[in-house]
């Protein structure tokens, strides 16, 4: 069935209900008090109403109408921002300020312009013509440039200090690579260590005295058998091998120990690498490598 809408109703040149009489009819508050010429022609609000009930496109737009008004009847409440919004947006702002501020200046030399000779007394700069700018991608939004001068005076402030505390650091370094004292030993005596129980063993032993005054015996074993379930132990001891010192254990290559403080070396004159066993006896198992007396160097 065609729905008939007679023409008396007709509103507008398309034969519908205006935006403004749809509000009116969904809310009477929004009529006019006053009357126009162009209102008097308007058909009254029964023959409106009666239109909607002929009328699809109209009632459904009547209903729209309704909703939207019904949506801006309850706003959204608006409140004011709490009173120390801005005091901490501010001391925001001064934390950022002070951290990149350069060491040694001052507020007023930061807020200073950096060049304070007039523009006038400057010579004009000749301004070159750029070509267009490229057009945008479609679909693409013009972004505002975004202010970028507190990263960037933050990284140049942190480049400068970055730098001058590796020169600095450098600088320390070369001169304690120029001041660092060069440690003084003194030989005291060497030892030429022959094989005794291994005719494969050699080695040679070395005695120095350092600057605060300790004794150091360095052993340095070249060629020795494998000492297989056993190690090898450097000792001191007298030439008859009834008393002796052990200083610890050796590997092959260069061992140093330090010799215990108080020991008169002249009852202790020989150096002595034995090979001992995992047996947990600390004694000298009797198997000397090899052995050597200690002589002065200056002999």
């Amino acid at each position: 069935m065609t729905e008939q809408i007679p023409p008396r109703n007709v509103s507008s040149s398309d034969g519908h209900l205006t935006d403004e009489h749809l509000a009116i009819l969904a809310d009477p508050r929004l009529g006019r008090t006053e009357t126009t010429a162009e209102q008097a022609h308007q058909p009254p609000p029964f023959a409106q109403r009666e239109h909607l009930t002929l009328c699809g496109p109209c009632r459904a737009a009547f209903e729209a109408t309704e909703r939207a008004l019904e949506a801006l009847r309850d706003p959204a409440a608006l409140h004011d921002p709490p009173a120390e919004l801005w005091d901490r947006i501010a001391a925001g702002i001064a934390a950022i300020s002070e951290e990149t501020r350069v060491p040694g200046q001052s507020a007023s030399d930061r807020d200073r312009p950096m060049d304070d000779h007039p523009a006038r007394d400057r010579p004009m700069a000749s301004v070159t013509e750029l070509g267009p700018r490229q057009r945008r991608r479609a679909g693409t939004e013009e972004r505002p440039p975004r202010r970028l001068w507190i990263p960037l005076a933050a990284a140049a402030a942190g480049a400068v200090l970055g730098g001058a505390a590796v020169a600095a650091l450098l600088a320390q370094n070369d001169a304690a690579e120029v001041q660092a004292p060069v440690a003084v030993t003194t030989v005291v005596g060497d030892a030429t260590l022959e094989p005794v129980a291994a005719e494969d063993f050699t080695g040679r032993a070395e005695m120095v005295e350092t600057e605060a005054g300790d004794l150091e015996l360095t052993v340095e074993i070249s060629a020795a058998p494998d000492p297989e379930a056993g190690y090898f132990e450097v000792w001191l001891r007298d030439a008859e091998g009834t008393q002796l010192i052990s200083l610890g254990s050796a590997t092959a290559g260069a061992t140093t120990f330090t010799v215990p403080a108080g020991i008169d070396l002249s009852q202790y004159p020989v150096v002595d690498v034995s090979h001992e066993h995992f047996d947990g006896d600390p004694t000298h198992s009797g198997t000397t490598l090899g052995a050597g007396p200690m002589e002065d160097p200056d002999s």
